[in-house]
């Protein structure tokens, strides 16, 4: 878009001249009279807007050009009529005093009378000039704003049916992984148990390995399948009474063969009396899983995994829980630790990096402990390593 400007001085200034002058200007004319004639300023309309109006004879017979003398009635007068580009904006004539040595300091004066009106609305018209023309910038900024408001919005709805399409295709792939790997599962775990026949100790060993692979696998898509639901909806949560302690005993009990296999310690510290919230005992399980299960897989062989409750006051007089998960580990950078929350993000994403993970625990873990009214972030930990910390209300 590109602003014009119309081709008549007219049409442009399409204002009175009373409208055009400024009160100064206006009262600066009328006070002019003075100096020995009598002004008068009159708009396109035979409207007198300055000094007394004027017979249509004397208006007719203005010209334009240098002023001219126009004798009507039996009085002279000096006239000029003012132009913009071309158009008449307005006639300037001065009554001249009779008597031959009035006749000729009045001329003087109404010369000057007219040069000095002109000058203003000269300066007028620039004036009305250079606000239209940033009254058009202004416009022309506008409209380039809402143009590329309008692509935006447009981008964003094609970016919502590009997300909507992506979970649709992951829920549908996901689900279709799911039930060939069940099926891989099951067999597995029943040629373990022996029902096809007595298996060495060699078979047992690669048999353990699919098994492990698989699971590791049917996570994995759980995961896909969680997040494309995220992707499409709200986290909807269904609260219960959730004892925290006796659930974070639980998760733990079930990373065992983890924790026994990196020979890593466990340092559990609960409260006599722990506390209890209203929570979605699956959803916050989930947390609790990534959480742990995370700390244990980035700590080194024979580390340290510490989980804390407590109990904390806001400045508001909110009673919170703070779940604290602890390692002594790889850690992560400061500049990461929001960034590790974004899905299929890794701190480490070469082609050999030497732990696994899909990208979306802590994606999901963000998004249910927010919906959970709670917060989750990272600190250093001064030993080395890294603290999760969460805080979650007690109800709902």
């Amino acid at each position: 878009m590109s602003a014009s400007f119309p081709v008549s001085g007219h049409e442009l200034l399409s204002v009175s001249l009373s409208h055009l002058l400024s009160p100064d200007e206006l009262g600066l004319l009328r006070a002019a009279s003075d100096v020995g004639c009598e002004l008068s300023l009159i708009d396109l309309d035979g409207v007198a807007v300055v000094g007394a109006g004027l017979p249509d004879s004397v208006i007719a017979a203005v010209k334009s050009g240098s002023p001219s003398v126009i004798e009507s009635e039996g009085h002279s007068y000096l006239g000029a009529t003012f132009f913009h580009d071309g158009d008449e904006l307005g006639h300037i004539v001065c009554r001249m005093s009779e008597g031959k040595q009035g006749r000729a300091q009045s001329l003087r004066a109404a010369h000057y009378l007219i040069r000095l009106a002109e000058t203003l609305m000269q300066s007028a018209v620039r004036r009305e000039l250079a606000t239209r023309l940033h009254h058009l910038q202004v416009e022309e900024s506008y409209l380039e704003l809402l143009q590329k408001s309008q692509r935006l919005e447009q981008a964003v709805a094609r970016m919502k049916d590009s997300e909507r399409i992506k979970a649709s295709f992951l829920a549908t792939v996901s689900h279709e992984l799911r039930t060939p790997l069940t099926s891989v599962i099951g067999y597995t775990e029943m040629v373990l148990e022996g029902m096809a026949g007595p298996i060495s100790d060699e078979q047992r060993e690669y048999l353990d390995t699919i098994l492990a692979k698989s699971d590791q696998l049917h996570q994995l898509i759980s995961k896909l399948l969680d997040v494309s639901r995220l992707e499409v909806s709200s986290v909807q949560l269904v609260r219960d009474r959730v004892e925290l302690g006796v659930l974070i005993q639980d998760v733990v009990r079930a990373l065992g063969p983890q924790l026994r296999r990196k020979r890593t310690r466990l340092q559990l510290l609960l409260p006599d009396d722990p506390p209890t919230l209203q929570a979605d005992r699956d959803k916050l399980r989930q947390v609790l899983d990534n959480l742990i299960g995370n700390a244990i897989k980035f700590t080194r062989d024979e580390g340290e995994v510490q989980i804390s409750v407590e109990l904390c006051q806001t400045e508001a007089g909110e009673t919170r829980i703070l779940l604290s998960v602890s390692d002594n580990g790889i850690g992560i950078p400061t500049h990461l630790h929001d960034k590790v929350f974004d899905a299929f993000y890794q701190v480490d994403n070469s082609s050999t990096r030497q732990h696994e993970g899909s990208g979306l625990g802590l994606l999901l873990v963000r998004r249910y402990v927010s919906a959970h009214g709670g917060k989750v972030w990272i600190e250093d930990r001064p030993q080395g390593g890294t603290i999760f910390r969460i805080s979650l209300p007690t109800s709902a």
